[in-house]
């Protein structure tokens, strides 16, 4: 068990087990192999760190699917968008669509939730990971971000609001065309209601925000601190929802009102320097989730994750099998310890 130690009591926990499963090979040797168990340090939510045989990845191309998807083929590509999608309510803007940059914001035909936004960063209809520049994602996420506060101004039942992203098919993604999910309603995810109940219990005990003392313990530590770049910090997570996963804490702030553009620009800055570390293991797909609060009572630090998404083999097996699905108990092959030390050498 690791932690902070703070007047005495032990304020964030990193708590972890092992198990060995021990069996011979046809040949009659000893084989043990470890599976590392993982106690989330604000949920205690489990995952598991499992033997990597050497996870080797053949990056998918889209190039081609791209001529195919693009042009007049695609609602989100410059000569459709106007056309083709939806219109807001003059509530929200009486231009149809919210833009900023290149970026442009218009309702998704098909929602999830009783709000729901899609931000395409901009004409470029097939944006390989190394292409995006922190000019598109800045512009994306202050367009997400402007979208959420007029839903906010507009609709006070609101009370959970998030923006989201499916990079590529491997993540879900159905167009290729690169675009954002925002996500406003009067219900929380699962994953909002156990961070918001979890945030809340912790600051009524240790009487300050979790994920700010987060990061103060994880750069203390320096084993999953990765850097950080303005307000933003970045860091592996402790009990990884994928085989990475990253998390960045806007410090300082307290909801989504807080975060400034140049805090977005830093965030889109690091956020690159993430695309590397995937583009180095093979990653090219990804999803990624930001956790905001509509409430500057609240302590609720913003933050975003994020975690890659692939297939493996000939046969383009899912990365998610029936323990991440079912069992809701995510699985790595990577140590967090291992992966954010690649990635401290891109933001060092």
């Amino acid at each position: 068990m690791l932690g902070i130690e703070r007047d005495g009591e032990m304020e964030i926990k990193f708590n972890k087990q092992e198990e060995t499963f021990s069996f011979y090979s046809g040949n009659g040797d000893a084989i043990n192999r470890k599976t590392e168990i993982r106690f989330d340090p604000l949920t205690g939510e489990t995952s598991r760190i499992i033997f990597d045989a050497g996870l080797t990845l053949t990056p998918p191309d889209y190039s081609e699917a791209a001529r195919q998807t693009g042009g007049k083929n695609c609602p989100f590509c410059s000569e459709n968008i106007f056309y083709m999608t939806p219109v807001f309510p003059n509530n929200i803007t009486n231009k149809g669509r919210i833009q900023h940059g290149e970026a442009i914001v218009f309702p998704n035909l098909f929602p999830y939730s009783k709000h729901n936004g899609v931000v395409v960063f901009s004409g470029q209809h097939y944006v390989k990971l190394q292409d995006f520049t922190a000019e598109m994602i800045k512009n994306a996420f202050l367009a997400a971000q402007h979208y959420i506060q007029k839903i906010i101004e507009t609709d006070s039942a609101v009370k959970y609001v998030s923006i989201n992203w499916n990079y590529l098919p491997e993540a879900g993604g159905s167009i290729l065309h690169p675009h954002l999910h925002v996500i406003g309603s009067e219900t929380a995810t699962n994953y909002q209601q156990q961070v918001n109940n979890a945030v809340q219990a912790f600051e009524q005990t240790n009487g300050h925000a979790f994920f700010e003392q987060l990061s103060v313990v994880e750069k203390k530590i320096g084993e999953r601190w990765i850097g950080e770049i303005g307000e933003v910090a970045w860091m592996h997570a402790f009990a990884p929802k994928g085989h990475n996963d990253f998390l960045a804490i806007f410090r300082n702030k307290q909801s989504i009102f807080d975060i400034s553009q140049d805090d977005w620009e830093h965030f889109a800055t690091g956020l690159k320097l993430i695309f590397n570390v995937f583009k180095e293991q093979g990653f090219t797909s990804f999803n990624l989730l930001t956790h905001l609060s509509v409430d500057p009572n609240a302590k609720q630090t913003p933050h975003m994750r994020i975690i890659p998404r692939f297939t493996i083999g000939g046969l383009n097996t899912s990365d998610i099998n029936y323990f991440q699905a079912l069992h809701q108990e995510p699985l790595s092959y990577k140590y967090p310890e291992a992966i954010a030390e690649i990635a401290r050498k891109y933001f060092n």
